[in-house]
């Protein structure tokens, strides 16, 4: 598709119900329209806001007034859970631009609802803000609040899922098809879990439990912040960080037909590349650092708008050409809570790793189970060359490599084509270990050995017992990615 026609699939799709609108955007270079850019609405980070703060209420009247809709209106509380349950892609590169158009237009409808143009949903941010949020608390009359949640107000978030170095060492990806998840040809395929959906998203889900941990997650007002802060990394990622998405036509021009409704309830077709130019058109992101906690710092443009735009709109090559890989296949039952499995030993592997890995040659650990465990109560950390790993060992150790966790649910739909009749794959980079375990001289032996260790979600039952799995590859891959070219800085 035609950077054109992007723009008019945005404007006439993703815009339509919203303060701007498509017939505004017909008018080229109208000076009250580009007003309205220049001043669209601002995400700001929930830590940064008091418990009386106007943005706050309104979000309150809003989740109010969805709650109050009859059941035949699409923008109805449980109605809008439903397009998740029904049409949400996981596990593959659609994760990031669906969610990112389902924001867009239950922002639209928040602001329909409570007559207020200028409203903006705010982002948790669990990297500096480790609990859940205090507004949404405080019994059945908060709207915000949802009594299924697992979780009280001071449990806290750890380290190992959500914590500045995870954080960072996700926004230094450069490889779309890693940071984004991995390739499908459909909405709901099954590809490649990436380390931002495996690890803070679906931790984050499996953490707060309840209606968060399955698909019907909209259901909980946390759900949305949360998806912010997704968001939020996206963005950053993009423009902070100079990172290009994905130049291929499969992802730019694939449609997500009716998956989504406007601020008046009219079903509307959204396409995945348009959805780059919301954070540019649509609304922005406050100054508030997402990995430092510091204070919110004034943001500077380096290139003029039009630049960043055609940035966004391009994209570039992002693929992973496999160079070596080994496989160990299954299926196996590893025990949850109770030790590793040592599933793949390799000496040819170790002697390509045991010298400095030029830049653009990665270790990867790939994991695919025979099936997606029903609950998210436990996750899998990974280890290399640390054959007594168990659940105690620390995420500081140098043989951990990352972890990744697992958002299911057991009641989708198995019509239309939409249901994951294949299990993901989940990806760990172990590149730094590796190179962390060769400068402390611990690949002697010229063997590299990985390690899975399922592990119990802090202070939850874990009905699953044991994790079984069908294969594990330890691939040494070349990532294709243009070179960073950051847009912003900070005053």
């Amino acid at each position: 598709m035609h950077v054109d026609e992007y723009r008019r699939a945005l404007m006439s799709a993703l815009l339509k119900g919203t303060a701007l609108g498509a017939a505004g955007y017909a008018l080229g270079g109208c000076e009250s329209l580009l007003e309205k850019i220049r001043n669209r609405p601002v995400r700001r980070d929930l830590g940064t806001l008091a418990a009386s703060d106007p943005i706050i209420d309104t979000y309150k009247a809003a989740v109010a007034a969805m709650k109050a809709l009859p059941a035949t209106d699409p923008r109805n509380w449980n109605n809008q859970a439903e397009i998740h349950f029904n049409f949400c892609p996981h596990s593959n590169w659609y994760f990031l631009p669906w969610h990112r158009a389902y924001l867009i237009y239950f922002e639209a409808i928040c602001r329909e609802l409570t007559g207020n143009p200028q409203f903006a949903l705010p982002y948790w941010n669990w990297t500096c803000n480790r609990s859940i949020p205090a507004v949404f608390f405080g019994g059945t009359s908060n709207p915000l609040f949802d009594g299924t949640r697992t979780r009280s107000p001071t449990d806290t978030l750890p380290d190992s899922w959500v914590g500045t170095s995870v954080i960072t060492s996700i926004l230094a990806e450069p490889n779309f098809q890693i940071f984004a998840s991995g390739p499908s040809t459909t909405q709901r395929g099954s590809s490649t879990y990436g380390p931002l959906e495996a690890t803070p998203h679906n931790t984050v889900h499996g953490w707060i439990g309840g209606n968060m941990g399955a698909f019907r997650s909209p259901r909980d007002p946390v759900f949305w912040t949360h998806h912010n802060m997704i968001d939020r990394i996206w963005w950053d990622w993009n423009v902070v960080m100079g990172h290009s998405n994905t130049s291929d036509p499969a992802w730019a021009n694939f449609r997500f037909s009716a998956n989504f409704v406007t601020a008046d309830g009219t079903p509307v077709d959204t396409v995945a590349g348009a959805t780059v130019l919301g954070p540019l058109l649509l609304y922005q992101f406050d100054g508030s650092p997402i990995t430092s906690c510091g204070p919110v710092l004034r943001l500077r443009f380096n290139d003029d708008v039009a630049v960043l735009r055609r940035f966004l709109e391009t994209g570039a090559p992002a693929r992973i050409r496999t160079v070596r890989r080994l496989e160990w296949t299954g299926p196996v039952e590893i025990p949850v809570g109770r030790g590793s499995s040592q599933l793949l030993r390799s000496r040819e592997a170790a002697a390509l790793a045991a010298e400095a890995l030029p830049k653009d040659l990665r270790l990867l650990v790939r994991a695919t189970p025979v099936k997606q465990p029903p609950s998210g109560d436990f996750f899998v950390r990974v280890f290399i060359n640390l054959a007594e790993a168990g659940p105690a060992t620390p995420t500081s150790d140098p043989h951990y490599a990352g972890s990744f966790a697992f958002f299911n649910d057991d009641a989708m739909p198995h019509s239309g084509g939409l249901q994951q009749h294949e299990p993901p794959t989940f990806l760990v980079d172990a590149t730094a270990t590796m190179q962390r375990l060769r400068a402390l001289d611990q690949v002697r032996s010229g063997d590299i050995t990985v390690q899975l260790v399922p592990v119990p979600m802090p202070e939850r039952e874990t009905r699953q017992r044991s994790f079984a799995l069908a294969s594990l590859q330890l691939e040494l891959g070349e990532s294709i990615a243009a070179a960073p070219r950051p847009f912003v800085t900070a005053h």
